[in-house]
């Protein structure tokens, strides 16, 4: 699965669940830190075993169960005694994982052969579940895993290896200074307002050229590399991770399964040699889903380290897989076509799209020329040398070269000598490049040297040519062959890294921008004090939602995706504070009160991409917008063939409202049937299944009457921000029940409630009813009219009325001759009684002896501490 898919979820829920301990192989040391680091953040006992753990008493411990989840390098498990499995065993062990598995298979045959012999502990750790998780794993990757780990018939999931959020660049460059000071300019503008930045150098000698330039230029920059002391390494990858460096300068011995969420950029200064490593390294960006970019430069040189990659190796199969990992990363580099595309189709995953409109190639038009001419000269001459040469002996015949080794050949003798002179050499390499992609040349090789003939499509092109004339053959022109037509240096442009991504403060309001990024100053801050990493307090994703969401009590912090419990616990009031702090500096009202203008203006400024929707879905939209017809007469249209379903009509109107066209929500709402309190009770339904993806589980947990056009309807009104706060706030002022504001889209509210009482329904239904009225729709306004009266002339007085599968009357006498007084443990002792919740106008009305203030303030104290919770208007205990 890809980076930031879930892997670690497989081995990190099962010790929670079971209480027992799970053990996982990690390749590195600073990887298994950063783990432990984030773990125990979360409240979770975690530690690893490993020469750099200094407390003693780890080993004891973890050997009597004590860690939910204990880390070790494969050297350290084989080499740990038998009486410590024995003991873990008696304790409890749950699984064993190798966590990063692809290195196996990459590094267990020569580099660490421990790797190869984790087998052996399936002999000691009988009935115990081994796991591999890897993010690049291709098929004969993943059989060397099952088979060295002796695994029987394994389940093996593959899952999508797609990033949707990584932009992917690559450029030819030329490793100059004026090349190094460009990247150095606009590194310093991305990295101080947009996360942090890896620079992947291929030799120590461009690690530090590139550190001492980003230095020289102010920024703050840690370097990495393997003639560094192990304690030097450390303290720089220490920095990096606690964001006291904004860029960090590597060779590839740095951050492997690096567990840092908000590295905006990887930039590679040099082609790695293989596409697996390409993947893993550009995997460390964006791993909090937040768009990100990974900038790939190369030389012709990069191509030509056959030889010293294959160095060491002693087979012809080890030769051979290194040689084919090269070539298909210089294929990569020189593609045409989409990145994306390629890369999924390497790892064996299909990607139907031609574009991905997220790479260099997808979003910037390559220019294109009939290139019939140059490909029949460069074919004809590759067939001529009888396909035993590179591509090098070739270009330098049709440059007219002289060189001893053409002359002993007597290629100076071929009709094609020096016909290629007004091109260079990478232009013709770069064209060779484009033939081989499109099937009419084919690269070959034995041992470390590469071989280039023509392919039979590429004979049959040849075959139907003449000397004089050519059929057509249209081929994009890459970058290099601009640079050498134009002459003139495309390659020192190395790409701007923040107009390929999304910054982490897009879709925010100016205010709210200024919010965010001081609070992740103030997470820094937190971090520090605490002597942990800014991630590990939490992500920047979440960090973007308090800033939208500026809560102001614990529960609604806690209410927020990505705050966990144990931060609420231990940070909460420190948040809270500076939540409010800075809310008030900056004069933005807590719980989202800015909410609405910033979501309507989001809306406004957005372009509707309604060119996707069918002319039936958007006829619908037209006539039930712009016509005012209702869905029914919509559904029944006199000049359709057939009728069509008005659940069809609806989906249509969603479908527009996705993509960007304007609707009436509050009018869609009332001729559904959708009232407030029912969208209170799906919204509740989705926080309590905690996913959006599946209609089911949030229909099973809402009354028969609420249908699944109900449920989809309140979904699209979230994802189009105008779903108004249903849920009542602690501290509410009930004068502020009937506050509405009218935007363009419907009608929202901007406060609510304490009491889910008739007058609420009352004036939701006539509100909507005037609405409709003023659209002029009469068979909508009529219908919306009579619910209104309806309501008036028989009033709501019993929850059971409006959800009696799910709902609880609570019965207390008419005529109350005690004033009982609310206290945290009265209230935690008469709830005890309710299973299934008790509806806050009863709590009032059972403490009748305590002000309404109180109550509420003491349930909200309650809620925070997590002993009781809120679903829609009830509450109940824990």
């Amino acid at each position: 699965m890809a980076t930031g898919s879930g892997k670690s979820l497989c081995y990190q829920v099962p010790p929670l669940l079971l209480e027992k301990t799970a053990v996982v192989i990690s390749p590195l040391i600073s990887l298994m830190q950063d783990q432990v680091m984030s773990l125990k953040q979360r409240g979770i006992r975690a530690e690893f075993l490993g020469s750099a753990q200094t407390d003693g008493s780890v080993h004891t411990k973890a050997q009597t169960g004590h860690f939910h989840l204990l880390f070790m390098t494969p050297e350290k498990a084989c080499s740990t005694p038998l009486s410590f499995w024995l003991k873990l065993l008696e304790a409890g062990i749950c699984l064993f994982a190798v966590d990063e598995a692809h290195c196996i298979s990459e590094w267990g045959h020569d580099f660490r052969v421990e790797y190869k012999q984790l087998y052996k502990l399936r002999d000691v750790l009988l009935e115990v579940p081994f796991v591999a998780l890897t993010a690049t794993a291709t098929e004969k990757v993943r059989i060397d895993i099952i088979n060295s780990l002796k695994m029987n018939n394994p389940y093996v999931a593959v899952g999508s290896f797609d990033r949707k959020n990584l932009f992917y660049g690559v450029k030819h460059f030329n490793r100059s200074l004026q090349f190094v000071d460009e990247l150095v300019q606009e590194i310093s503008k991305y990295a101080r307002k947009a996360g942090s930045t890896i620079i992947y150098c291929t030799t120590i000698k461009d690690v530090e050229q590139i550190h001492k330039s980003l230095k020289e230029a102010g920024i703050k920059t840690g370097i990495y590399h393997g003639q560094m002391s192990s304690k030097a390494r450390e303290e720089s990858h220490r920095s990096f991770v606690r964001d006291e460096l904004l860029v960090m300068v590597a060779t590839i011995a740095f951050g492997m399964g690096i567990d840092k969420p908000n590295i905006r950029q990887v930039i590679h200064y040099g082609c790695p040699k293989s596409i697996e490593s390409y993947y893993q390294e550009s995997g460390r960006c964006g791993r909090d889903g937040i768009p990100s970019v990974c900038w790939l430069y190369y030389t012709r040189a990069d191509f030509a380290k056959a030889d010293f990659y294959c160095g060491g190796l002693r087979t012809e199969n080890q030769r051979r897989a290194v040689m084919e990992s090269l070539m298909a990363a210089q294929h990569y580099c020189s593609l045409t076509t989409c990145r994306r595309k390629f890369l999924l189709s390497y790892f064996g995953e299909k990607f139907s799209a031609e574009k991905c409109g997220n790479c260099d190639n997808c979003m910037v038009s390559k220019r294109e020329r009939d290139m019939s001419k140059e490909s029949f000269l460069l074919m004809s001459c590759i067939q001529s040398c009888e396909g035993n040469w590179g591509l090098n002996m070739p270009v330098d015949v049709l440059r007219g070269s002289r060189a001893k080794k053409i002359l002993n050949a007597h290629f100076d003798k071929l009709p094609f000598h020096g016909l290629g002179k007004d091109y260079s050499s990478n232009w013709w390499k770069s064209l060779a490049y484009q033939l081989i992609s499109h099937g009419y040349l084919m690269e070959t090789f034995r041992d470390t040297y590469k071989f280039v003939r023509v392919s039979p499509k590429g004979k049959q092109y040849i075959q139907s040519a003449r000397p004089d004339h050519q059929p057509a053959l249209i081929l994009p022109l890459t970058d290099e062959m601009v640079e050498d037509e134009e002459q003139q240096c495309t390659t020192g442009g190395v790409g701007e890294l923040n107009s390929m991504a999304t910054l982490e403060c897009e879709q925010l309001s100016e205010a709210e921008a200024r919010i965010f990024h001081m609070l992740l100053d103030e997470r820094t801050k937190l971090a520090k004090s605490i002597g942990t990493a800014p991630y590990a307090v939490c992500g920047d994703q979440t960090i973007k939602k308090i800033a939208l969401v500026r809560p102001s009590t614990k529960a609604r912090l806690a209410n927020i995706d990505g705050v966990n419990q144990h931060l609420v616990v231990r940070h909460g009031d420190y948040l809270l504070q500076t939540i409010r702090d800075l809310s008030q500096e900056l004069n933005l009202s807590l719980d989202g009160g800015a909410n609405l203008q910033t979501a309507n203006t989001r809306k406004a400024n957005q372009v509707p991409n309604h060119k996707k929707l069918t002319p039936a879905k958007l006829d619908a939209w037209k006539m039930w917008h712009e016509n005012g017809l209702p869905i029914q007469k919509i559904a029944n249209f006199p000049g359709r063939s057939a009728p069509i379903k008005e659940g069809s009509v609806v989906e249509y109107l969603l479908e527009a409202a996705q993509g960007g066209l304007q609707i009436e929500w509050t009018r869609l709402c009332g001729e559904v049937g959708l009232s407030r309190e029912r969208l209170s009770e799906i919204e509740g339904a989705i926080s309590k299944v905690g996913s959006r993806e599946k209609l089911k589980p949030i229909k099973d947990e809402l009354p028969e009457d609420i249908s699944y056009a109900h449920i989809k309807i309140c979904l699209a009104m979230q994802n189009c921000g105008f779903l108004p706060e249903v849920t009542p706030p602690s501290h509410l002022d009930t004068s502020k029940a009937d506050e509405f504001v009218e935007s363009e889209s419907g009608m929202v509210s901007t406060g609510t409630s304490c009491l889910d009482t008739v007058h609420e329904v009352e004036i939701s239904v006539k509100i909507m009813a005037t609405h409709c009225c003023s659209d002029h729709n009469e068979e909508t306004s009529s219908l919306m009219v009579r619910i209104a009266q309806d309501q008036e002339v028989h009033p709501i007085n019993d929850a059971n009325v409006l959800s009696p599968r799910k709902r609880q009357k609570v019965d207390i006498p008419e005529e109350s001759t005690t004033a009982l007084e609310a206290t945290e443990s009265s209230i935690l002792d008469w709830l005890k009684n309710y299973d299934e919740g008790v509806f806050i106008r009863d709590i009032l009305e059972h403490f009748n002896g305590s002000k309404e203030e109180l109550v509420i303030d003491l349930l909200s104290s309650l809620e925070s501490d997590f002993v009781i919770f809120k679903k829609n208007d009830l509450y109940m205990l824990l």
